[in-house]
């Protein structure tokens, strides 16, 4: 059913303008589906995906189900609608087949998400222009609507089968692949391990940037991923579509695909052209500031917030800080997970908390209070 579904855009003659935020590491834009408007994340490595508390307001029909795998690899099972209408500004698509989830099963699923995930299967209705630095997106009824700005690079997008996820080519050292440009994936490159196996590989890797570790790759629909070994590093040089970009700050995955994720917004405005099968990357005016490694990361898991990744020989290991620590405070702010604070306390963790300036953090182990200085600047 979901594959011969009829999704189709009625207002193709237009081009429409909409703001698009960026919040936790995500795009989110607002959205209006069978006339009720929520924020929904936008996410080209993602089916679309209704919360369970909207489709019971629309009351939407579960049609089917369908298990797939999440992220980490988890199975994952979602009941299946078909949302009537979805207005993205004056862009209106119809009999857009749905996944349904409870986003408040996970620990910051209702912290984070309002209306779902708009995903990969309405790619091909439109030309999609993802523009960070003026906080828009703007969908065309195909690219002669849009200018493409000067020093343009244009990339060949992939076939790919439903739902359509928009995957190019890559090269690094001697491995070709293919990798999934993922916007819900928040770093710049996130590279398949066994690609990082190659000497050749491995040579890109910028000397002195390696930091290895251990701990979860993150959350997904399954819930938080499994701990394993980990690695960030930045690469000299990573091959796009034929087009080499340098300096490429990258994460190890344990799983296929290679990603490229939203950090390649914050050097070019990229827009996805299935008609012509390109992916269009335009130079920002002003690049933005790349977040800096860190020695280790937080995370809520359900009952309090935890060291969920920690890299070898940093400031924070060496400061003593160990996986699973739960963390009382950081540098003199307390963290509430009480059931009315931990959203902020969610949010404040995948925004405006930076672990590189980090200096004193708290910890609770075997029932007593640790207080930990991490004396080094950036937490390495």
């Amino acid at each position: 059913m979901i594959e011969n579904a009829q999704t189709r855009a009625v207002h193709a003659g237009t081009v429409t303008s909409i703001p698009m935020d960026v919040r936790m590491g995500k795009l989110f834009v607002r959205a209006t589906a069978n006339g009720v408007e929520r924020e929904f994340i936008f996410d080209t490595g993602s089916p679309s995906i209704i919360s369970e508390e909207l489709a019971a307001e629309l009351g939407l029909e579960i049609v089917a189900s369908n298990t797939g795998r999440d992220a980490n690899d988890d199975p994952v099972t979602m009941g299946i609608a078909v949302l009537d209408t979805l207005d993205i500004g004056t862009a209106r698509f119809e009999q857009i087949p749905v996944m349904v989830f409870d986003f408040s099963s996970l620990p910051t699923g209702r912290c984070v998400v309002d209306g779902g995930v708009i995903g990969s299967e309405l790619l091909p209705h439109g030309v999609w222009r993802l523009d960070t630095e003026r906080g828009e997106m703007t969908i065309a009824p195909e690219i002669g609507a849009l200018t493409p700005s000067a020093g343009a690079l244009d990339l060949e997008l992939m076939q790919a089968g439903y739902p359509f996820p928009p995957v190019i080519s890559y090269r690094l050292g001697d491995v070709e692949d293919r990798a999934l440009f993922d916007t819900g994936s928040a770093g710049f490159a996130s590279v398949f391990e066994s690609v990082m196996n190659s000497r050749q590989a491995r040579s890109a890797i910028v000397p002195g940037s390696l930091r290895e570790g251990e701990g979860s790759e993150g959350e997904s629909a399954g819930g938080r991923g499994p701990v394993r070994s980990i690695a960030h590093y930045e690469l000299s040089r990573l091959e796009l579509g034929g087009h080499t970009l340098e300096a490429v700050p990258a994460l190890s995955r344990s799983n296929p695909p290679t990603l490229v994720g939203a950090g390649l917004l914050d050097r070019y405005a990229v827009t996805i052209d299935f008609a012509r099968h390109n992916l269009v990357l335009e130079p920002r005016a002003e690049l933005a500031t790349p977040d800096r490694p860190t020695g280790f990361a937080l995370a809520y898991t359900g009952r309090s917030v935890e060291v969920v990744q920690l890299f070898a020989g940093t400031a924070a290991a060496q400061a003593g800080l160990m996986l699973g620590d739960e963390v009382v405070s950081v540098d003199g702010q307390a963290l509430d997970t009480t059931e009315s604070g931990v959203c902020n306390t969610v949010r404040w963790l995948a925004g405006t908390f930076d672990a590189a300036s980090v200096s004193e953090i708290v910890v609770m182990r075997d029932a007593e209070q640790i207080a930990l200085t991490i004396r080094a600047e950036g937490g390495r």
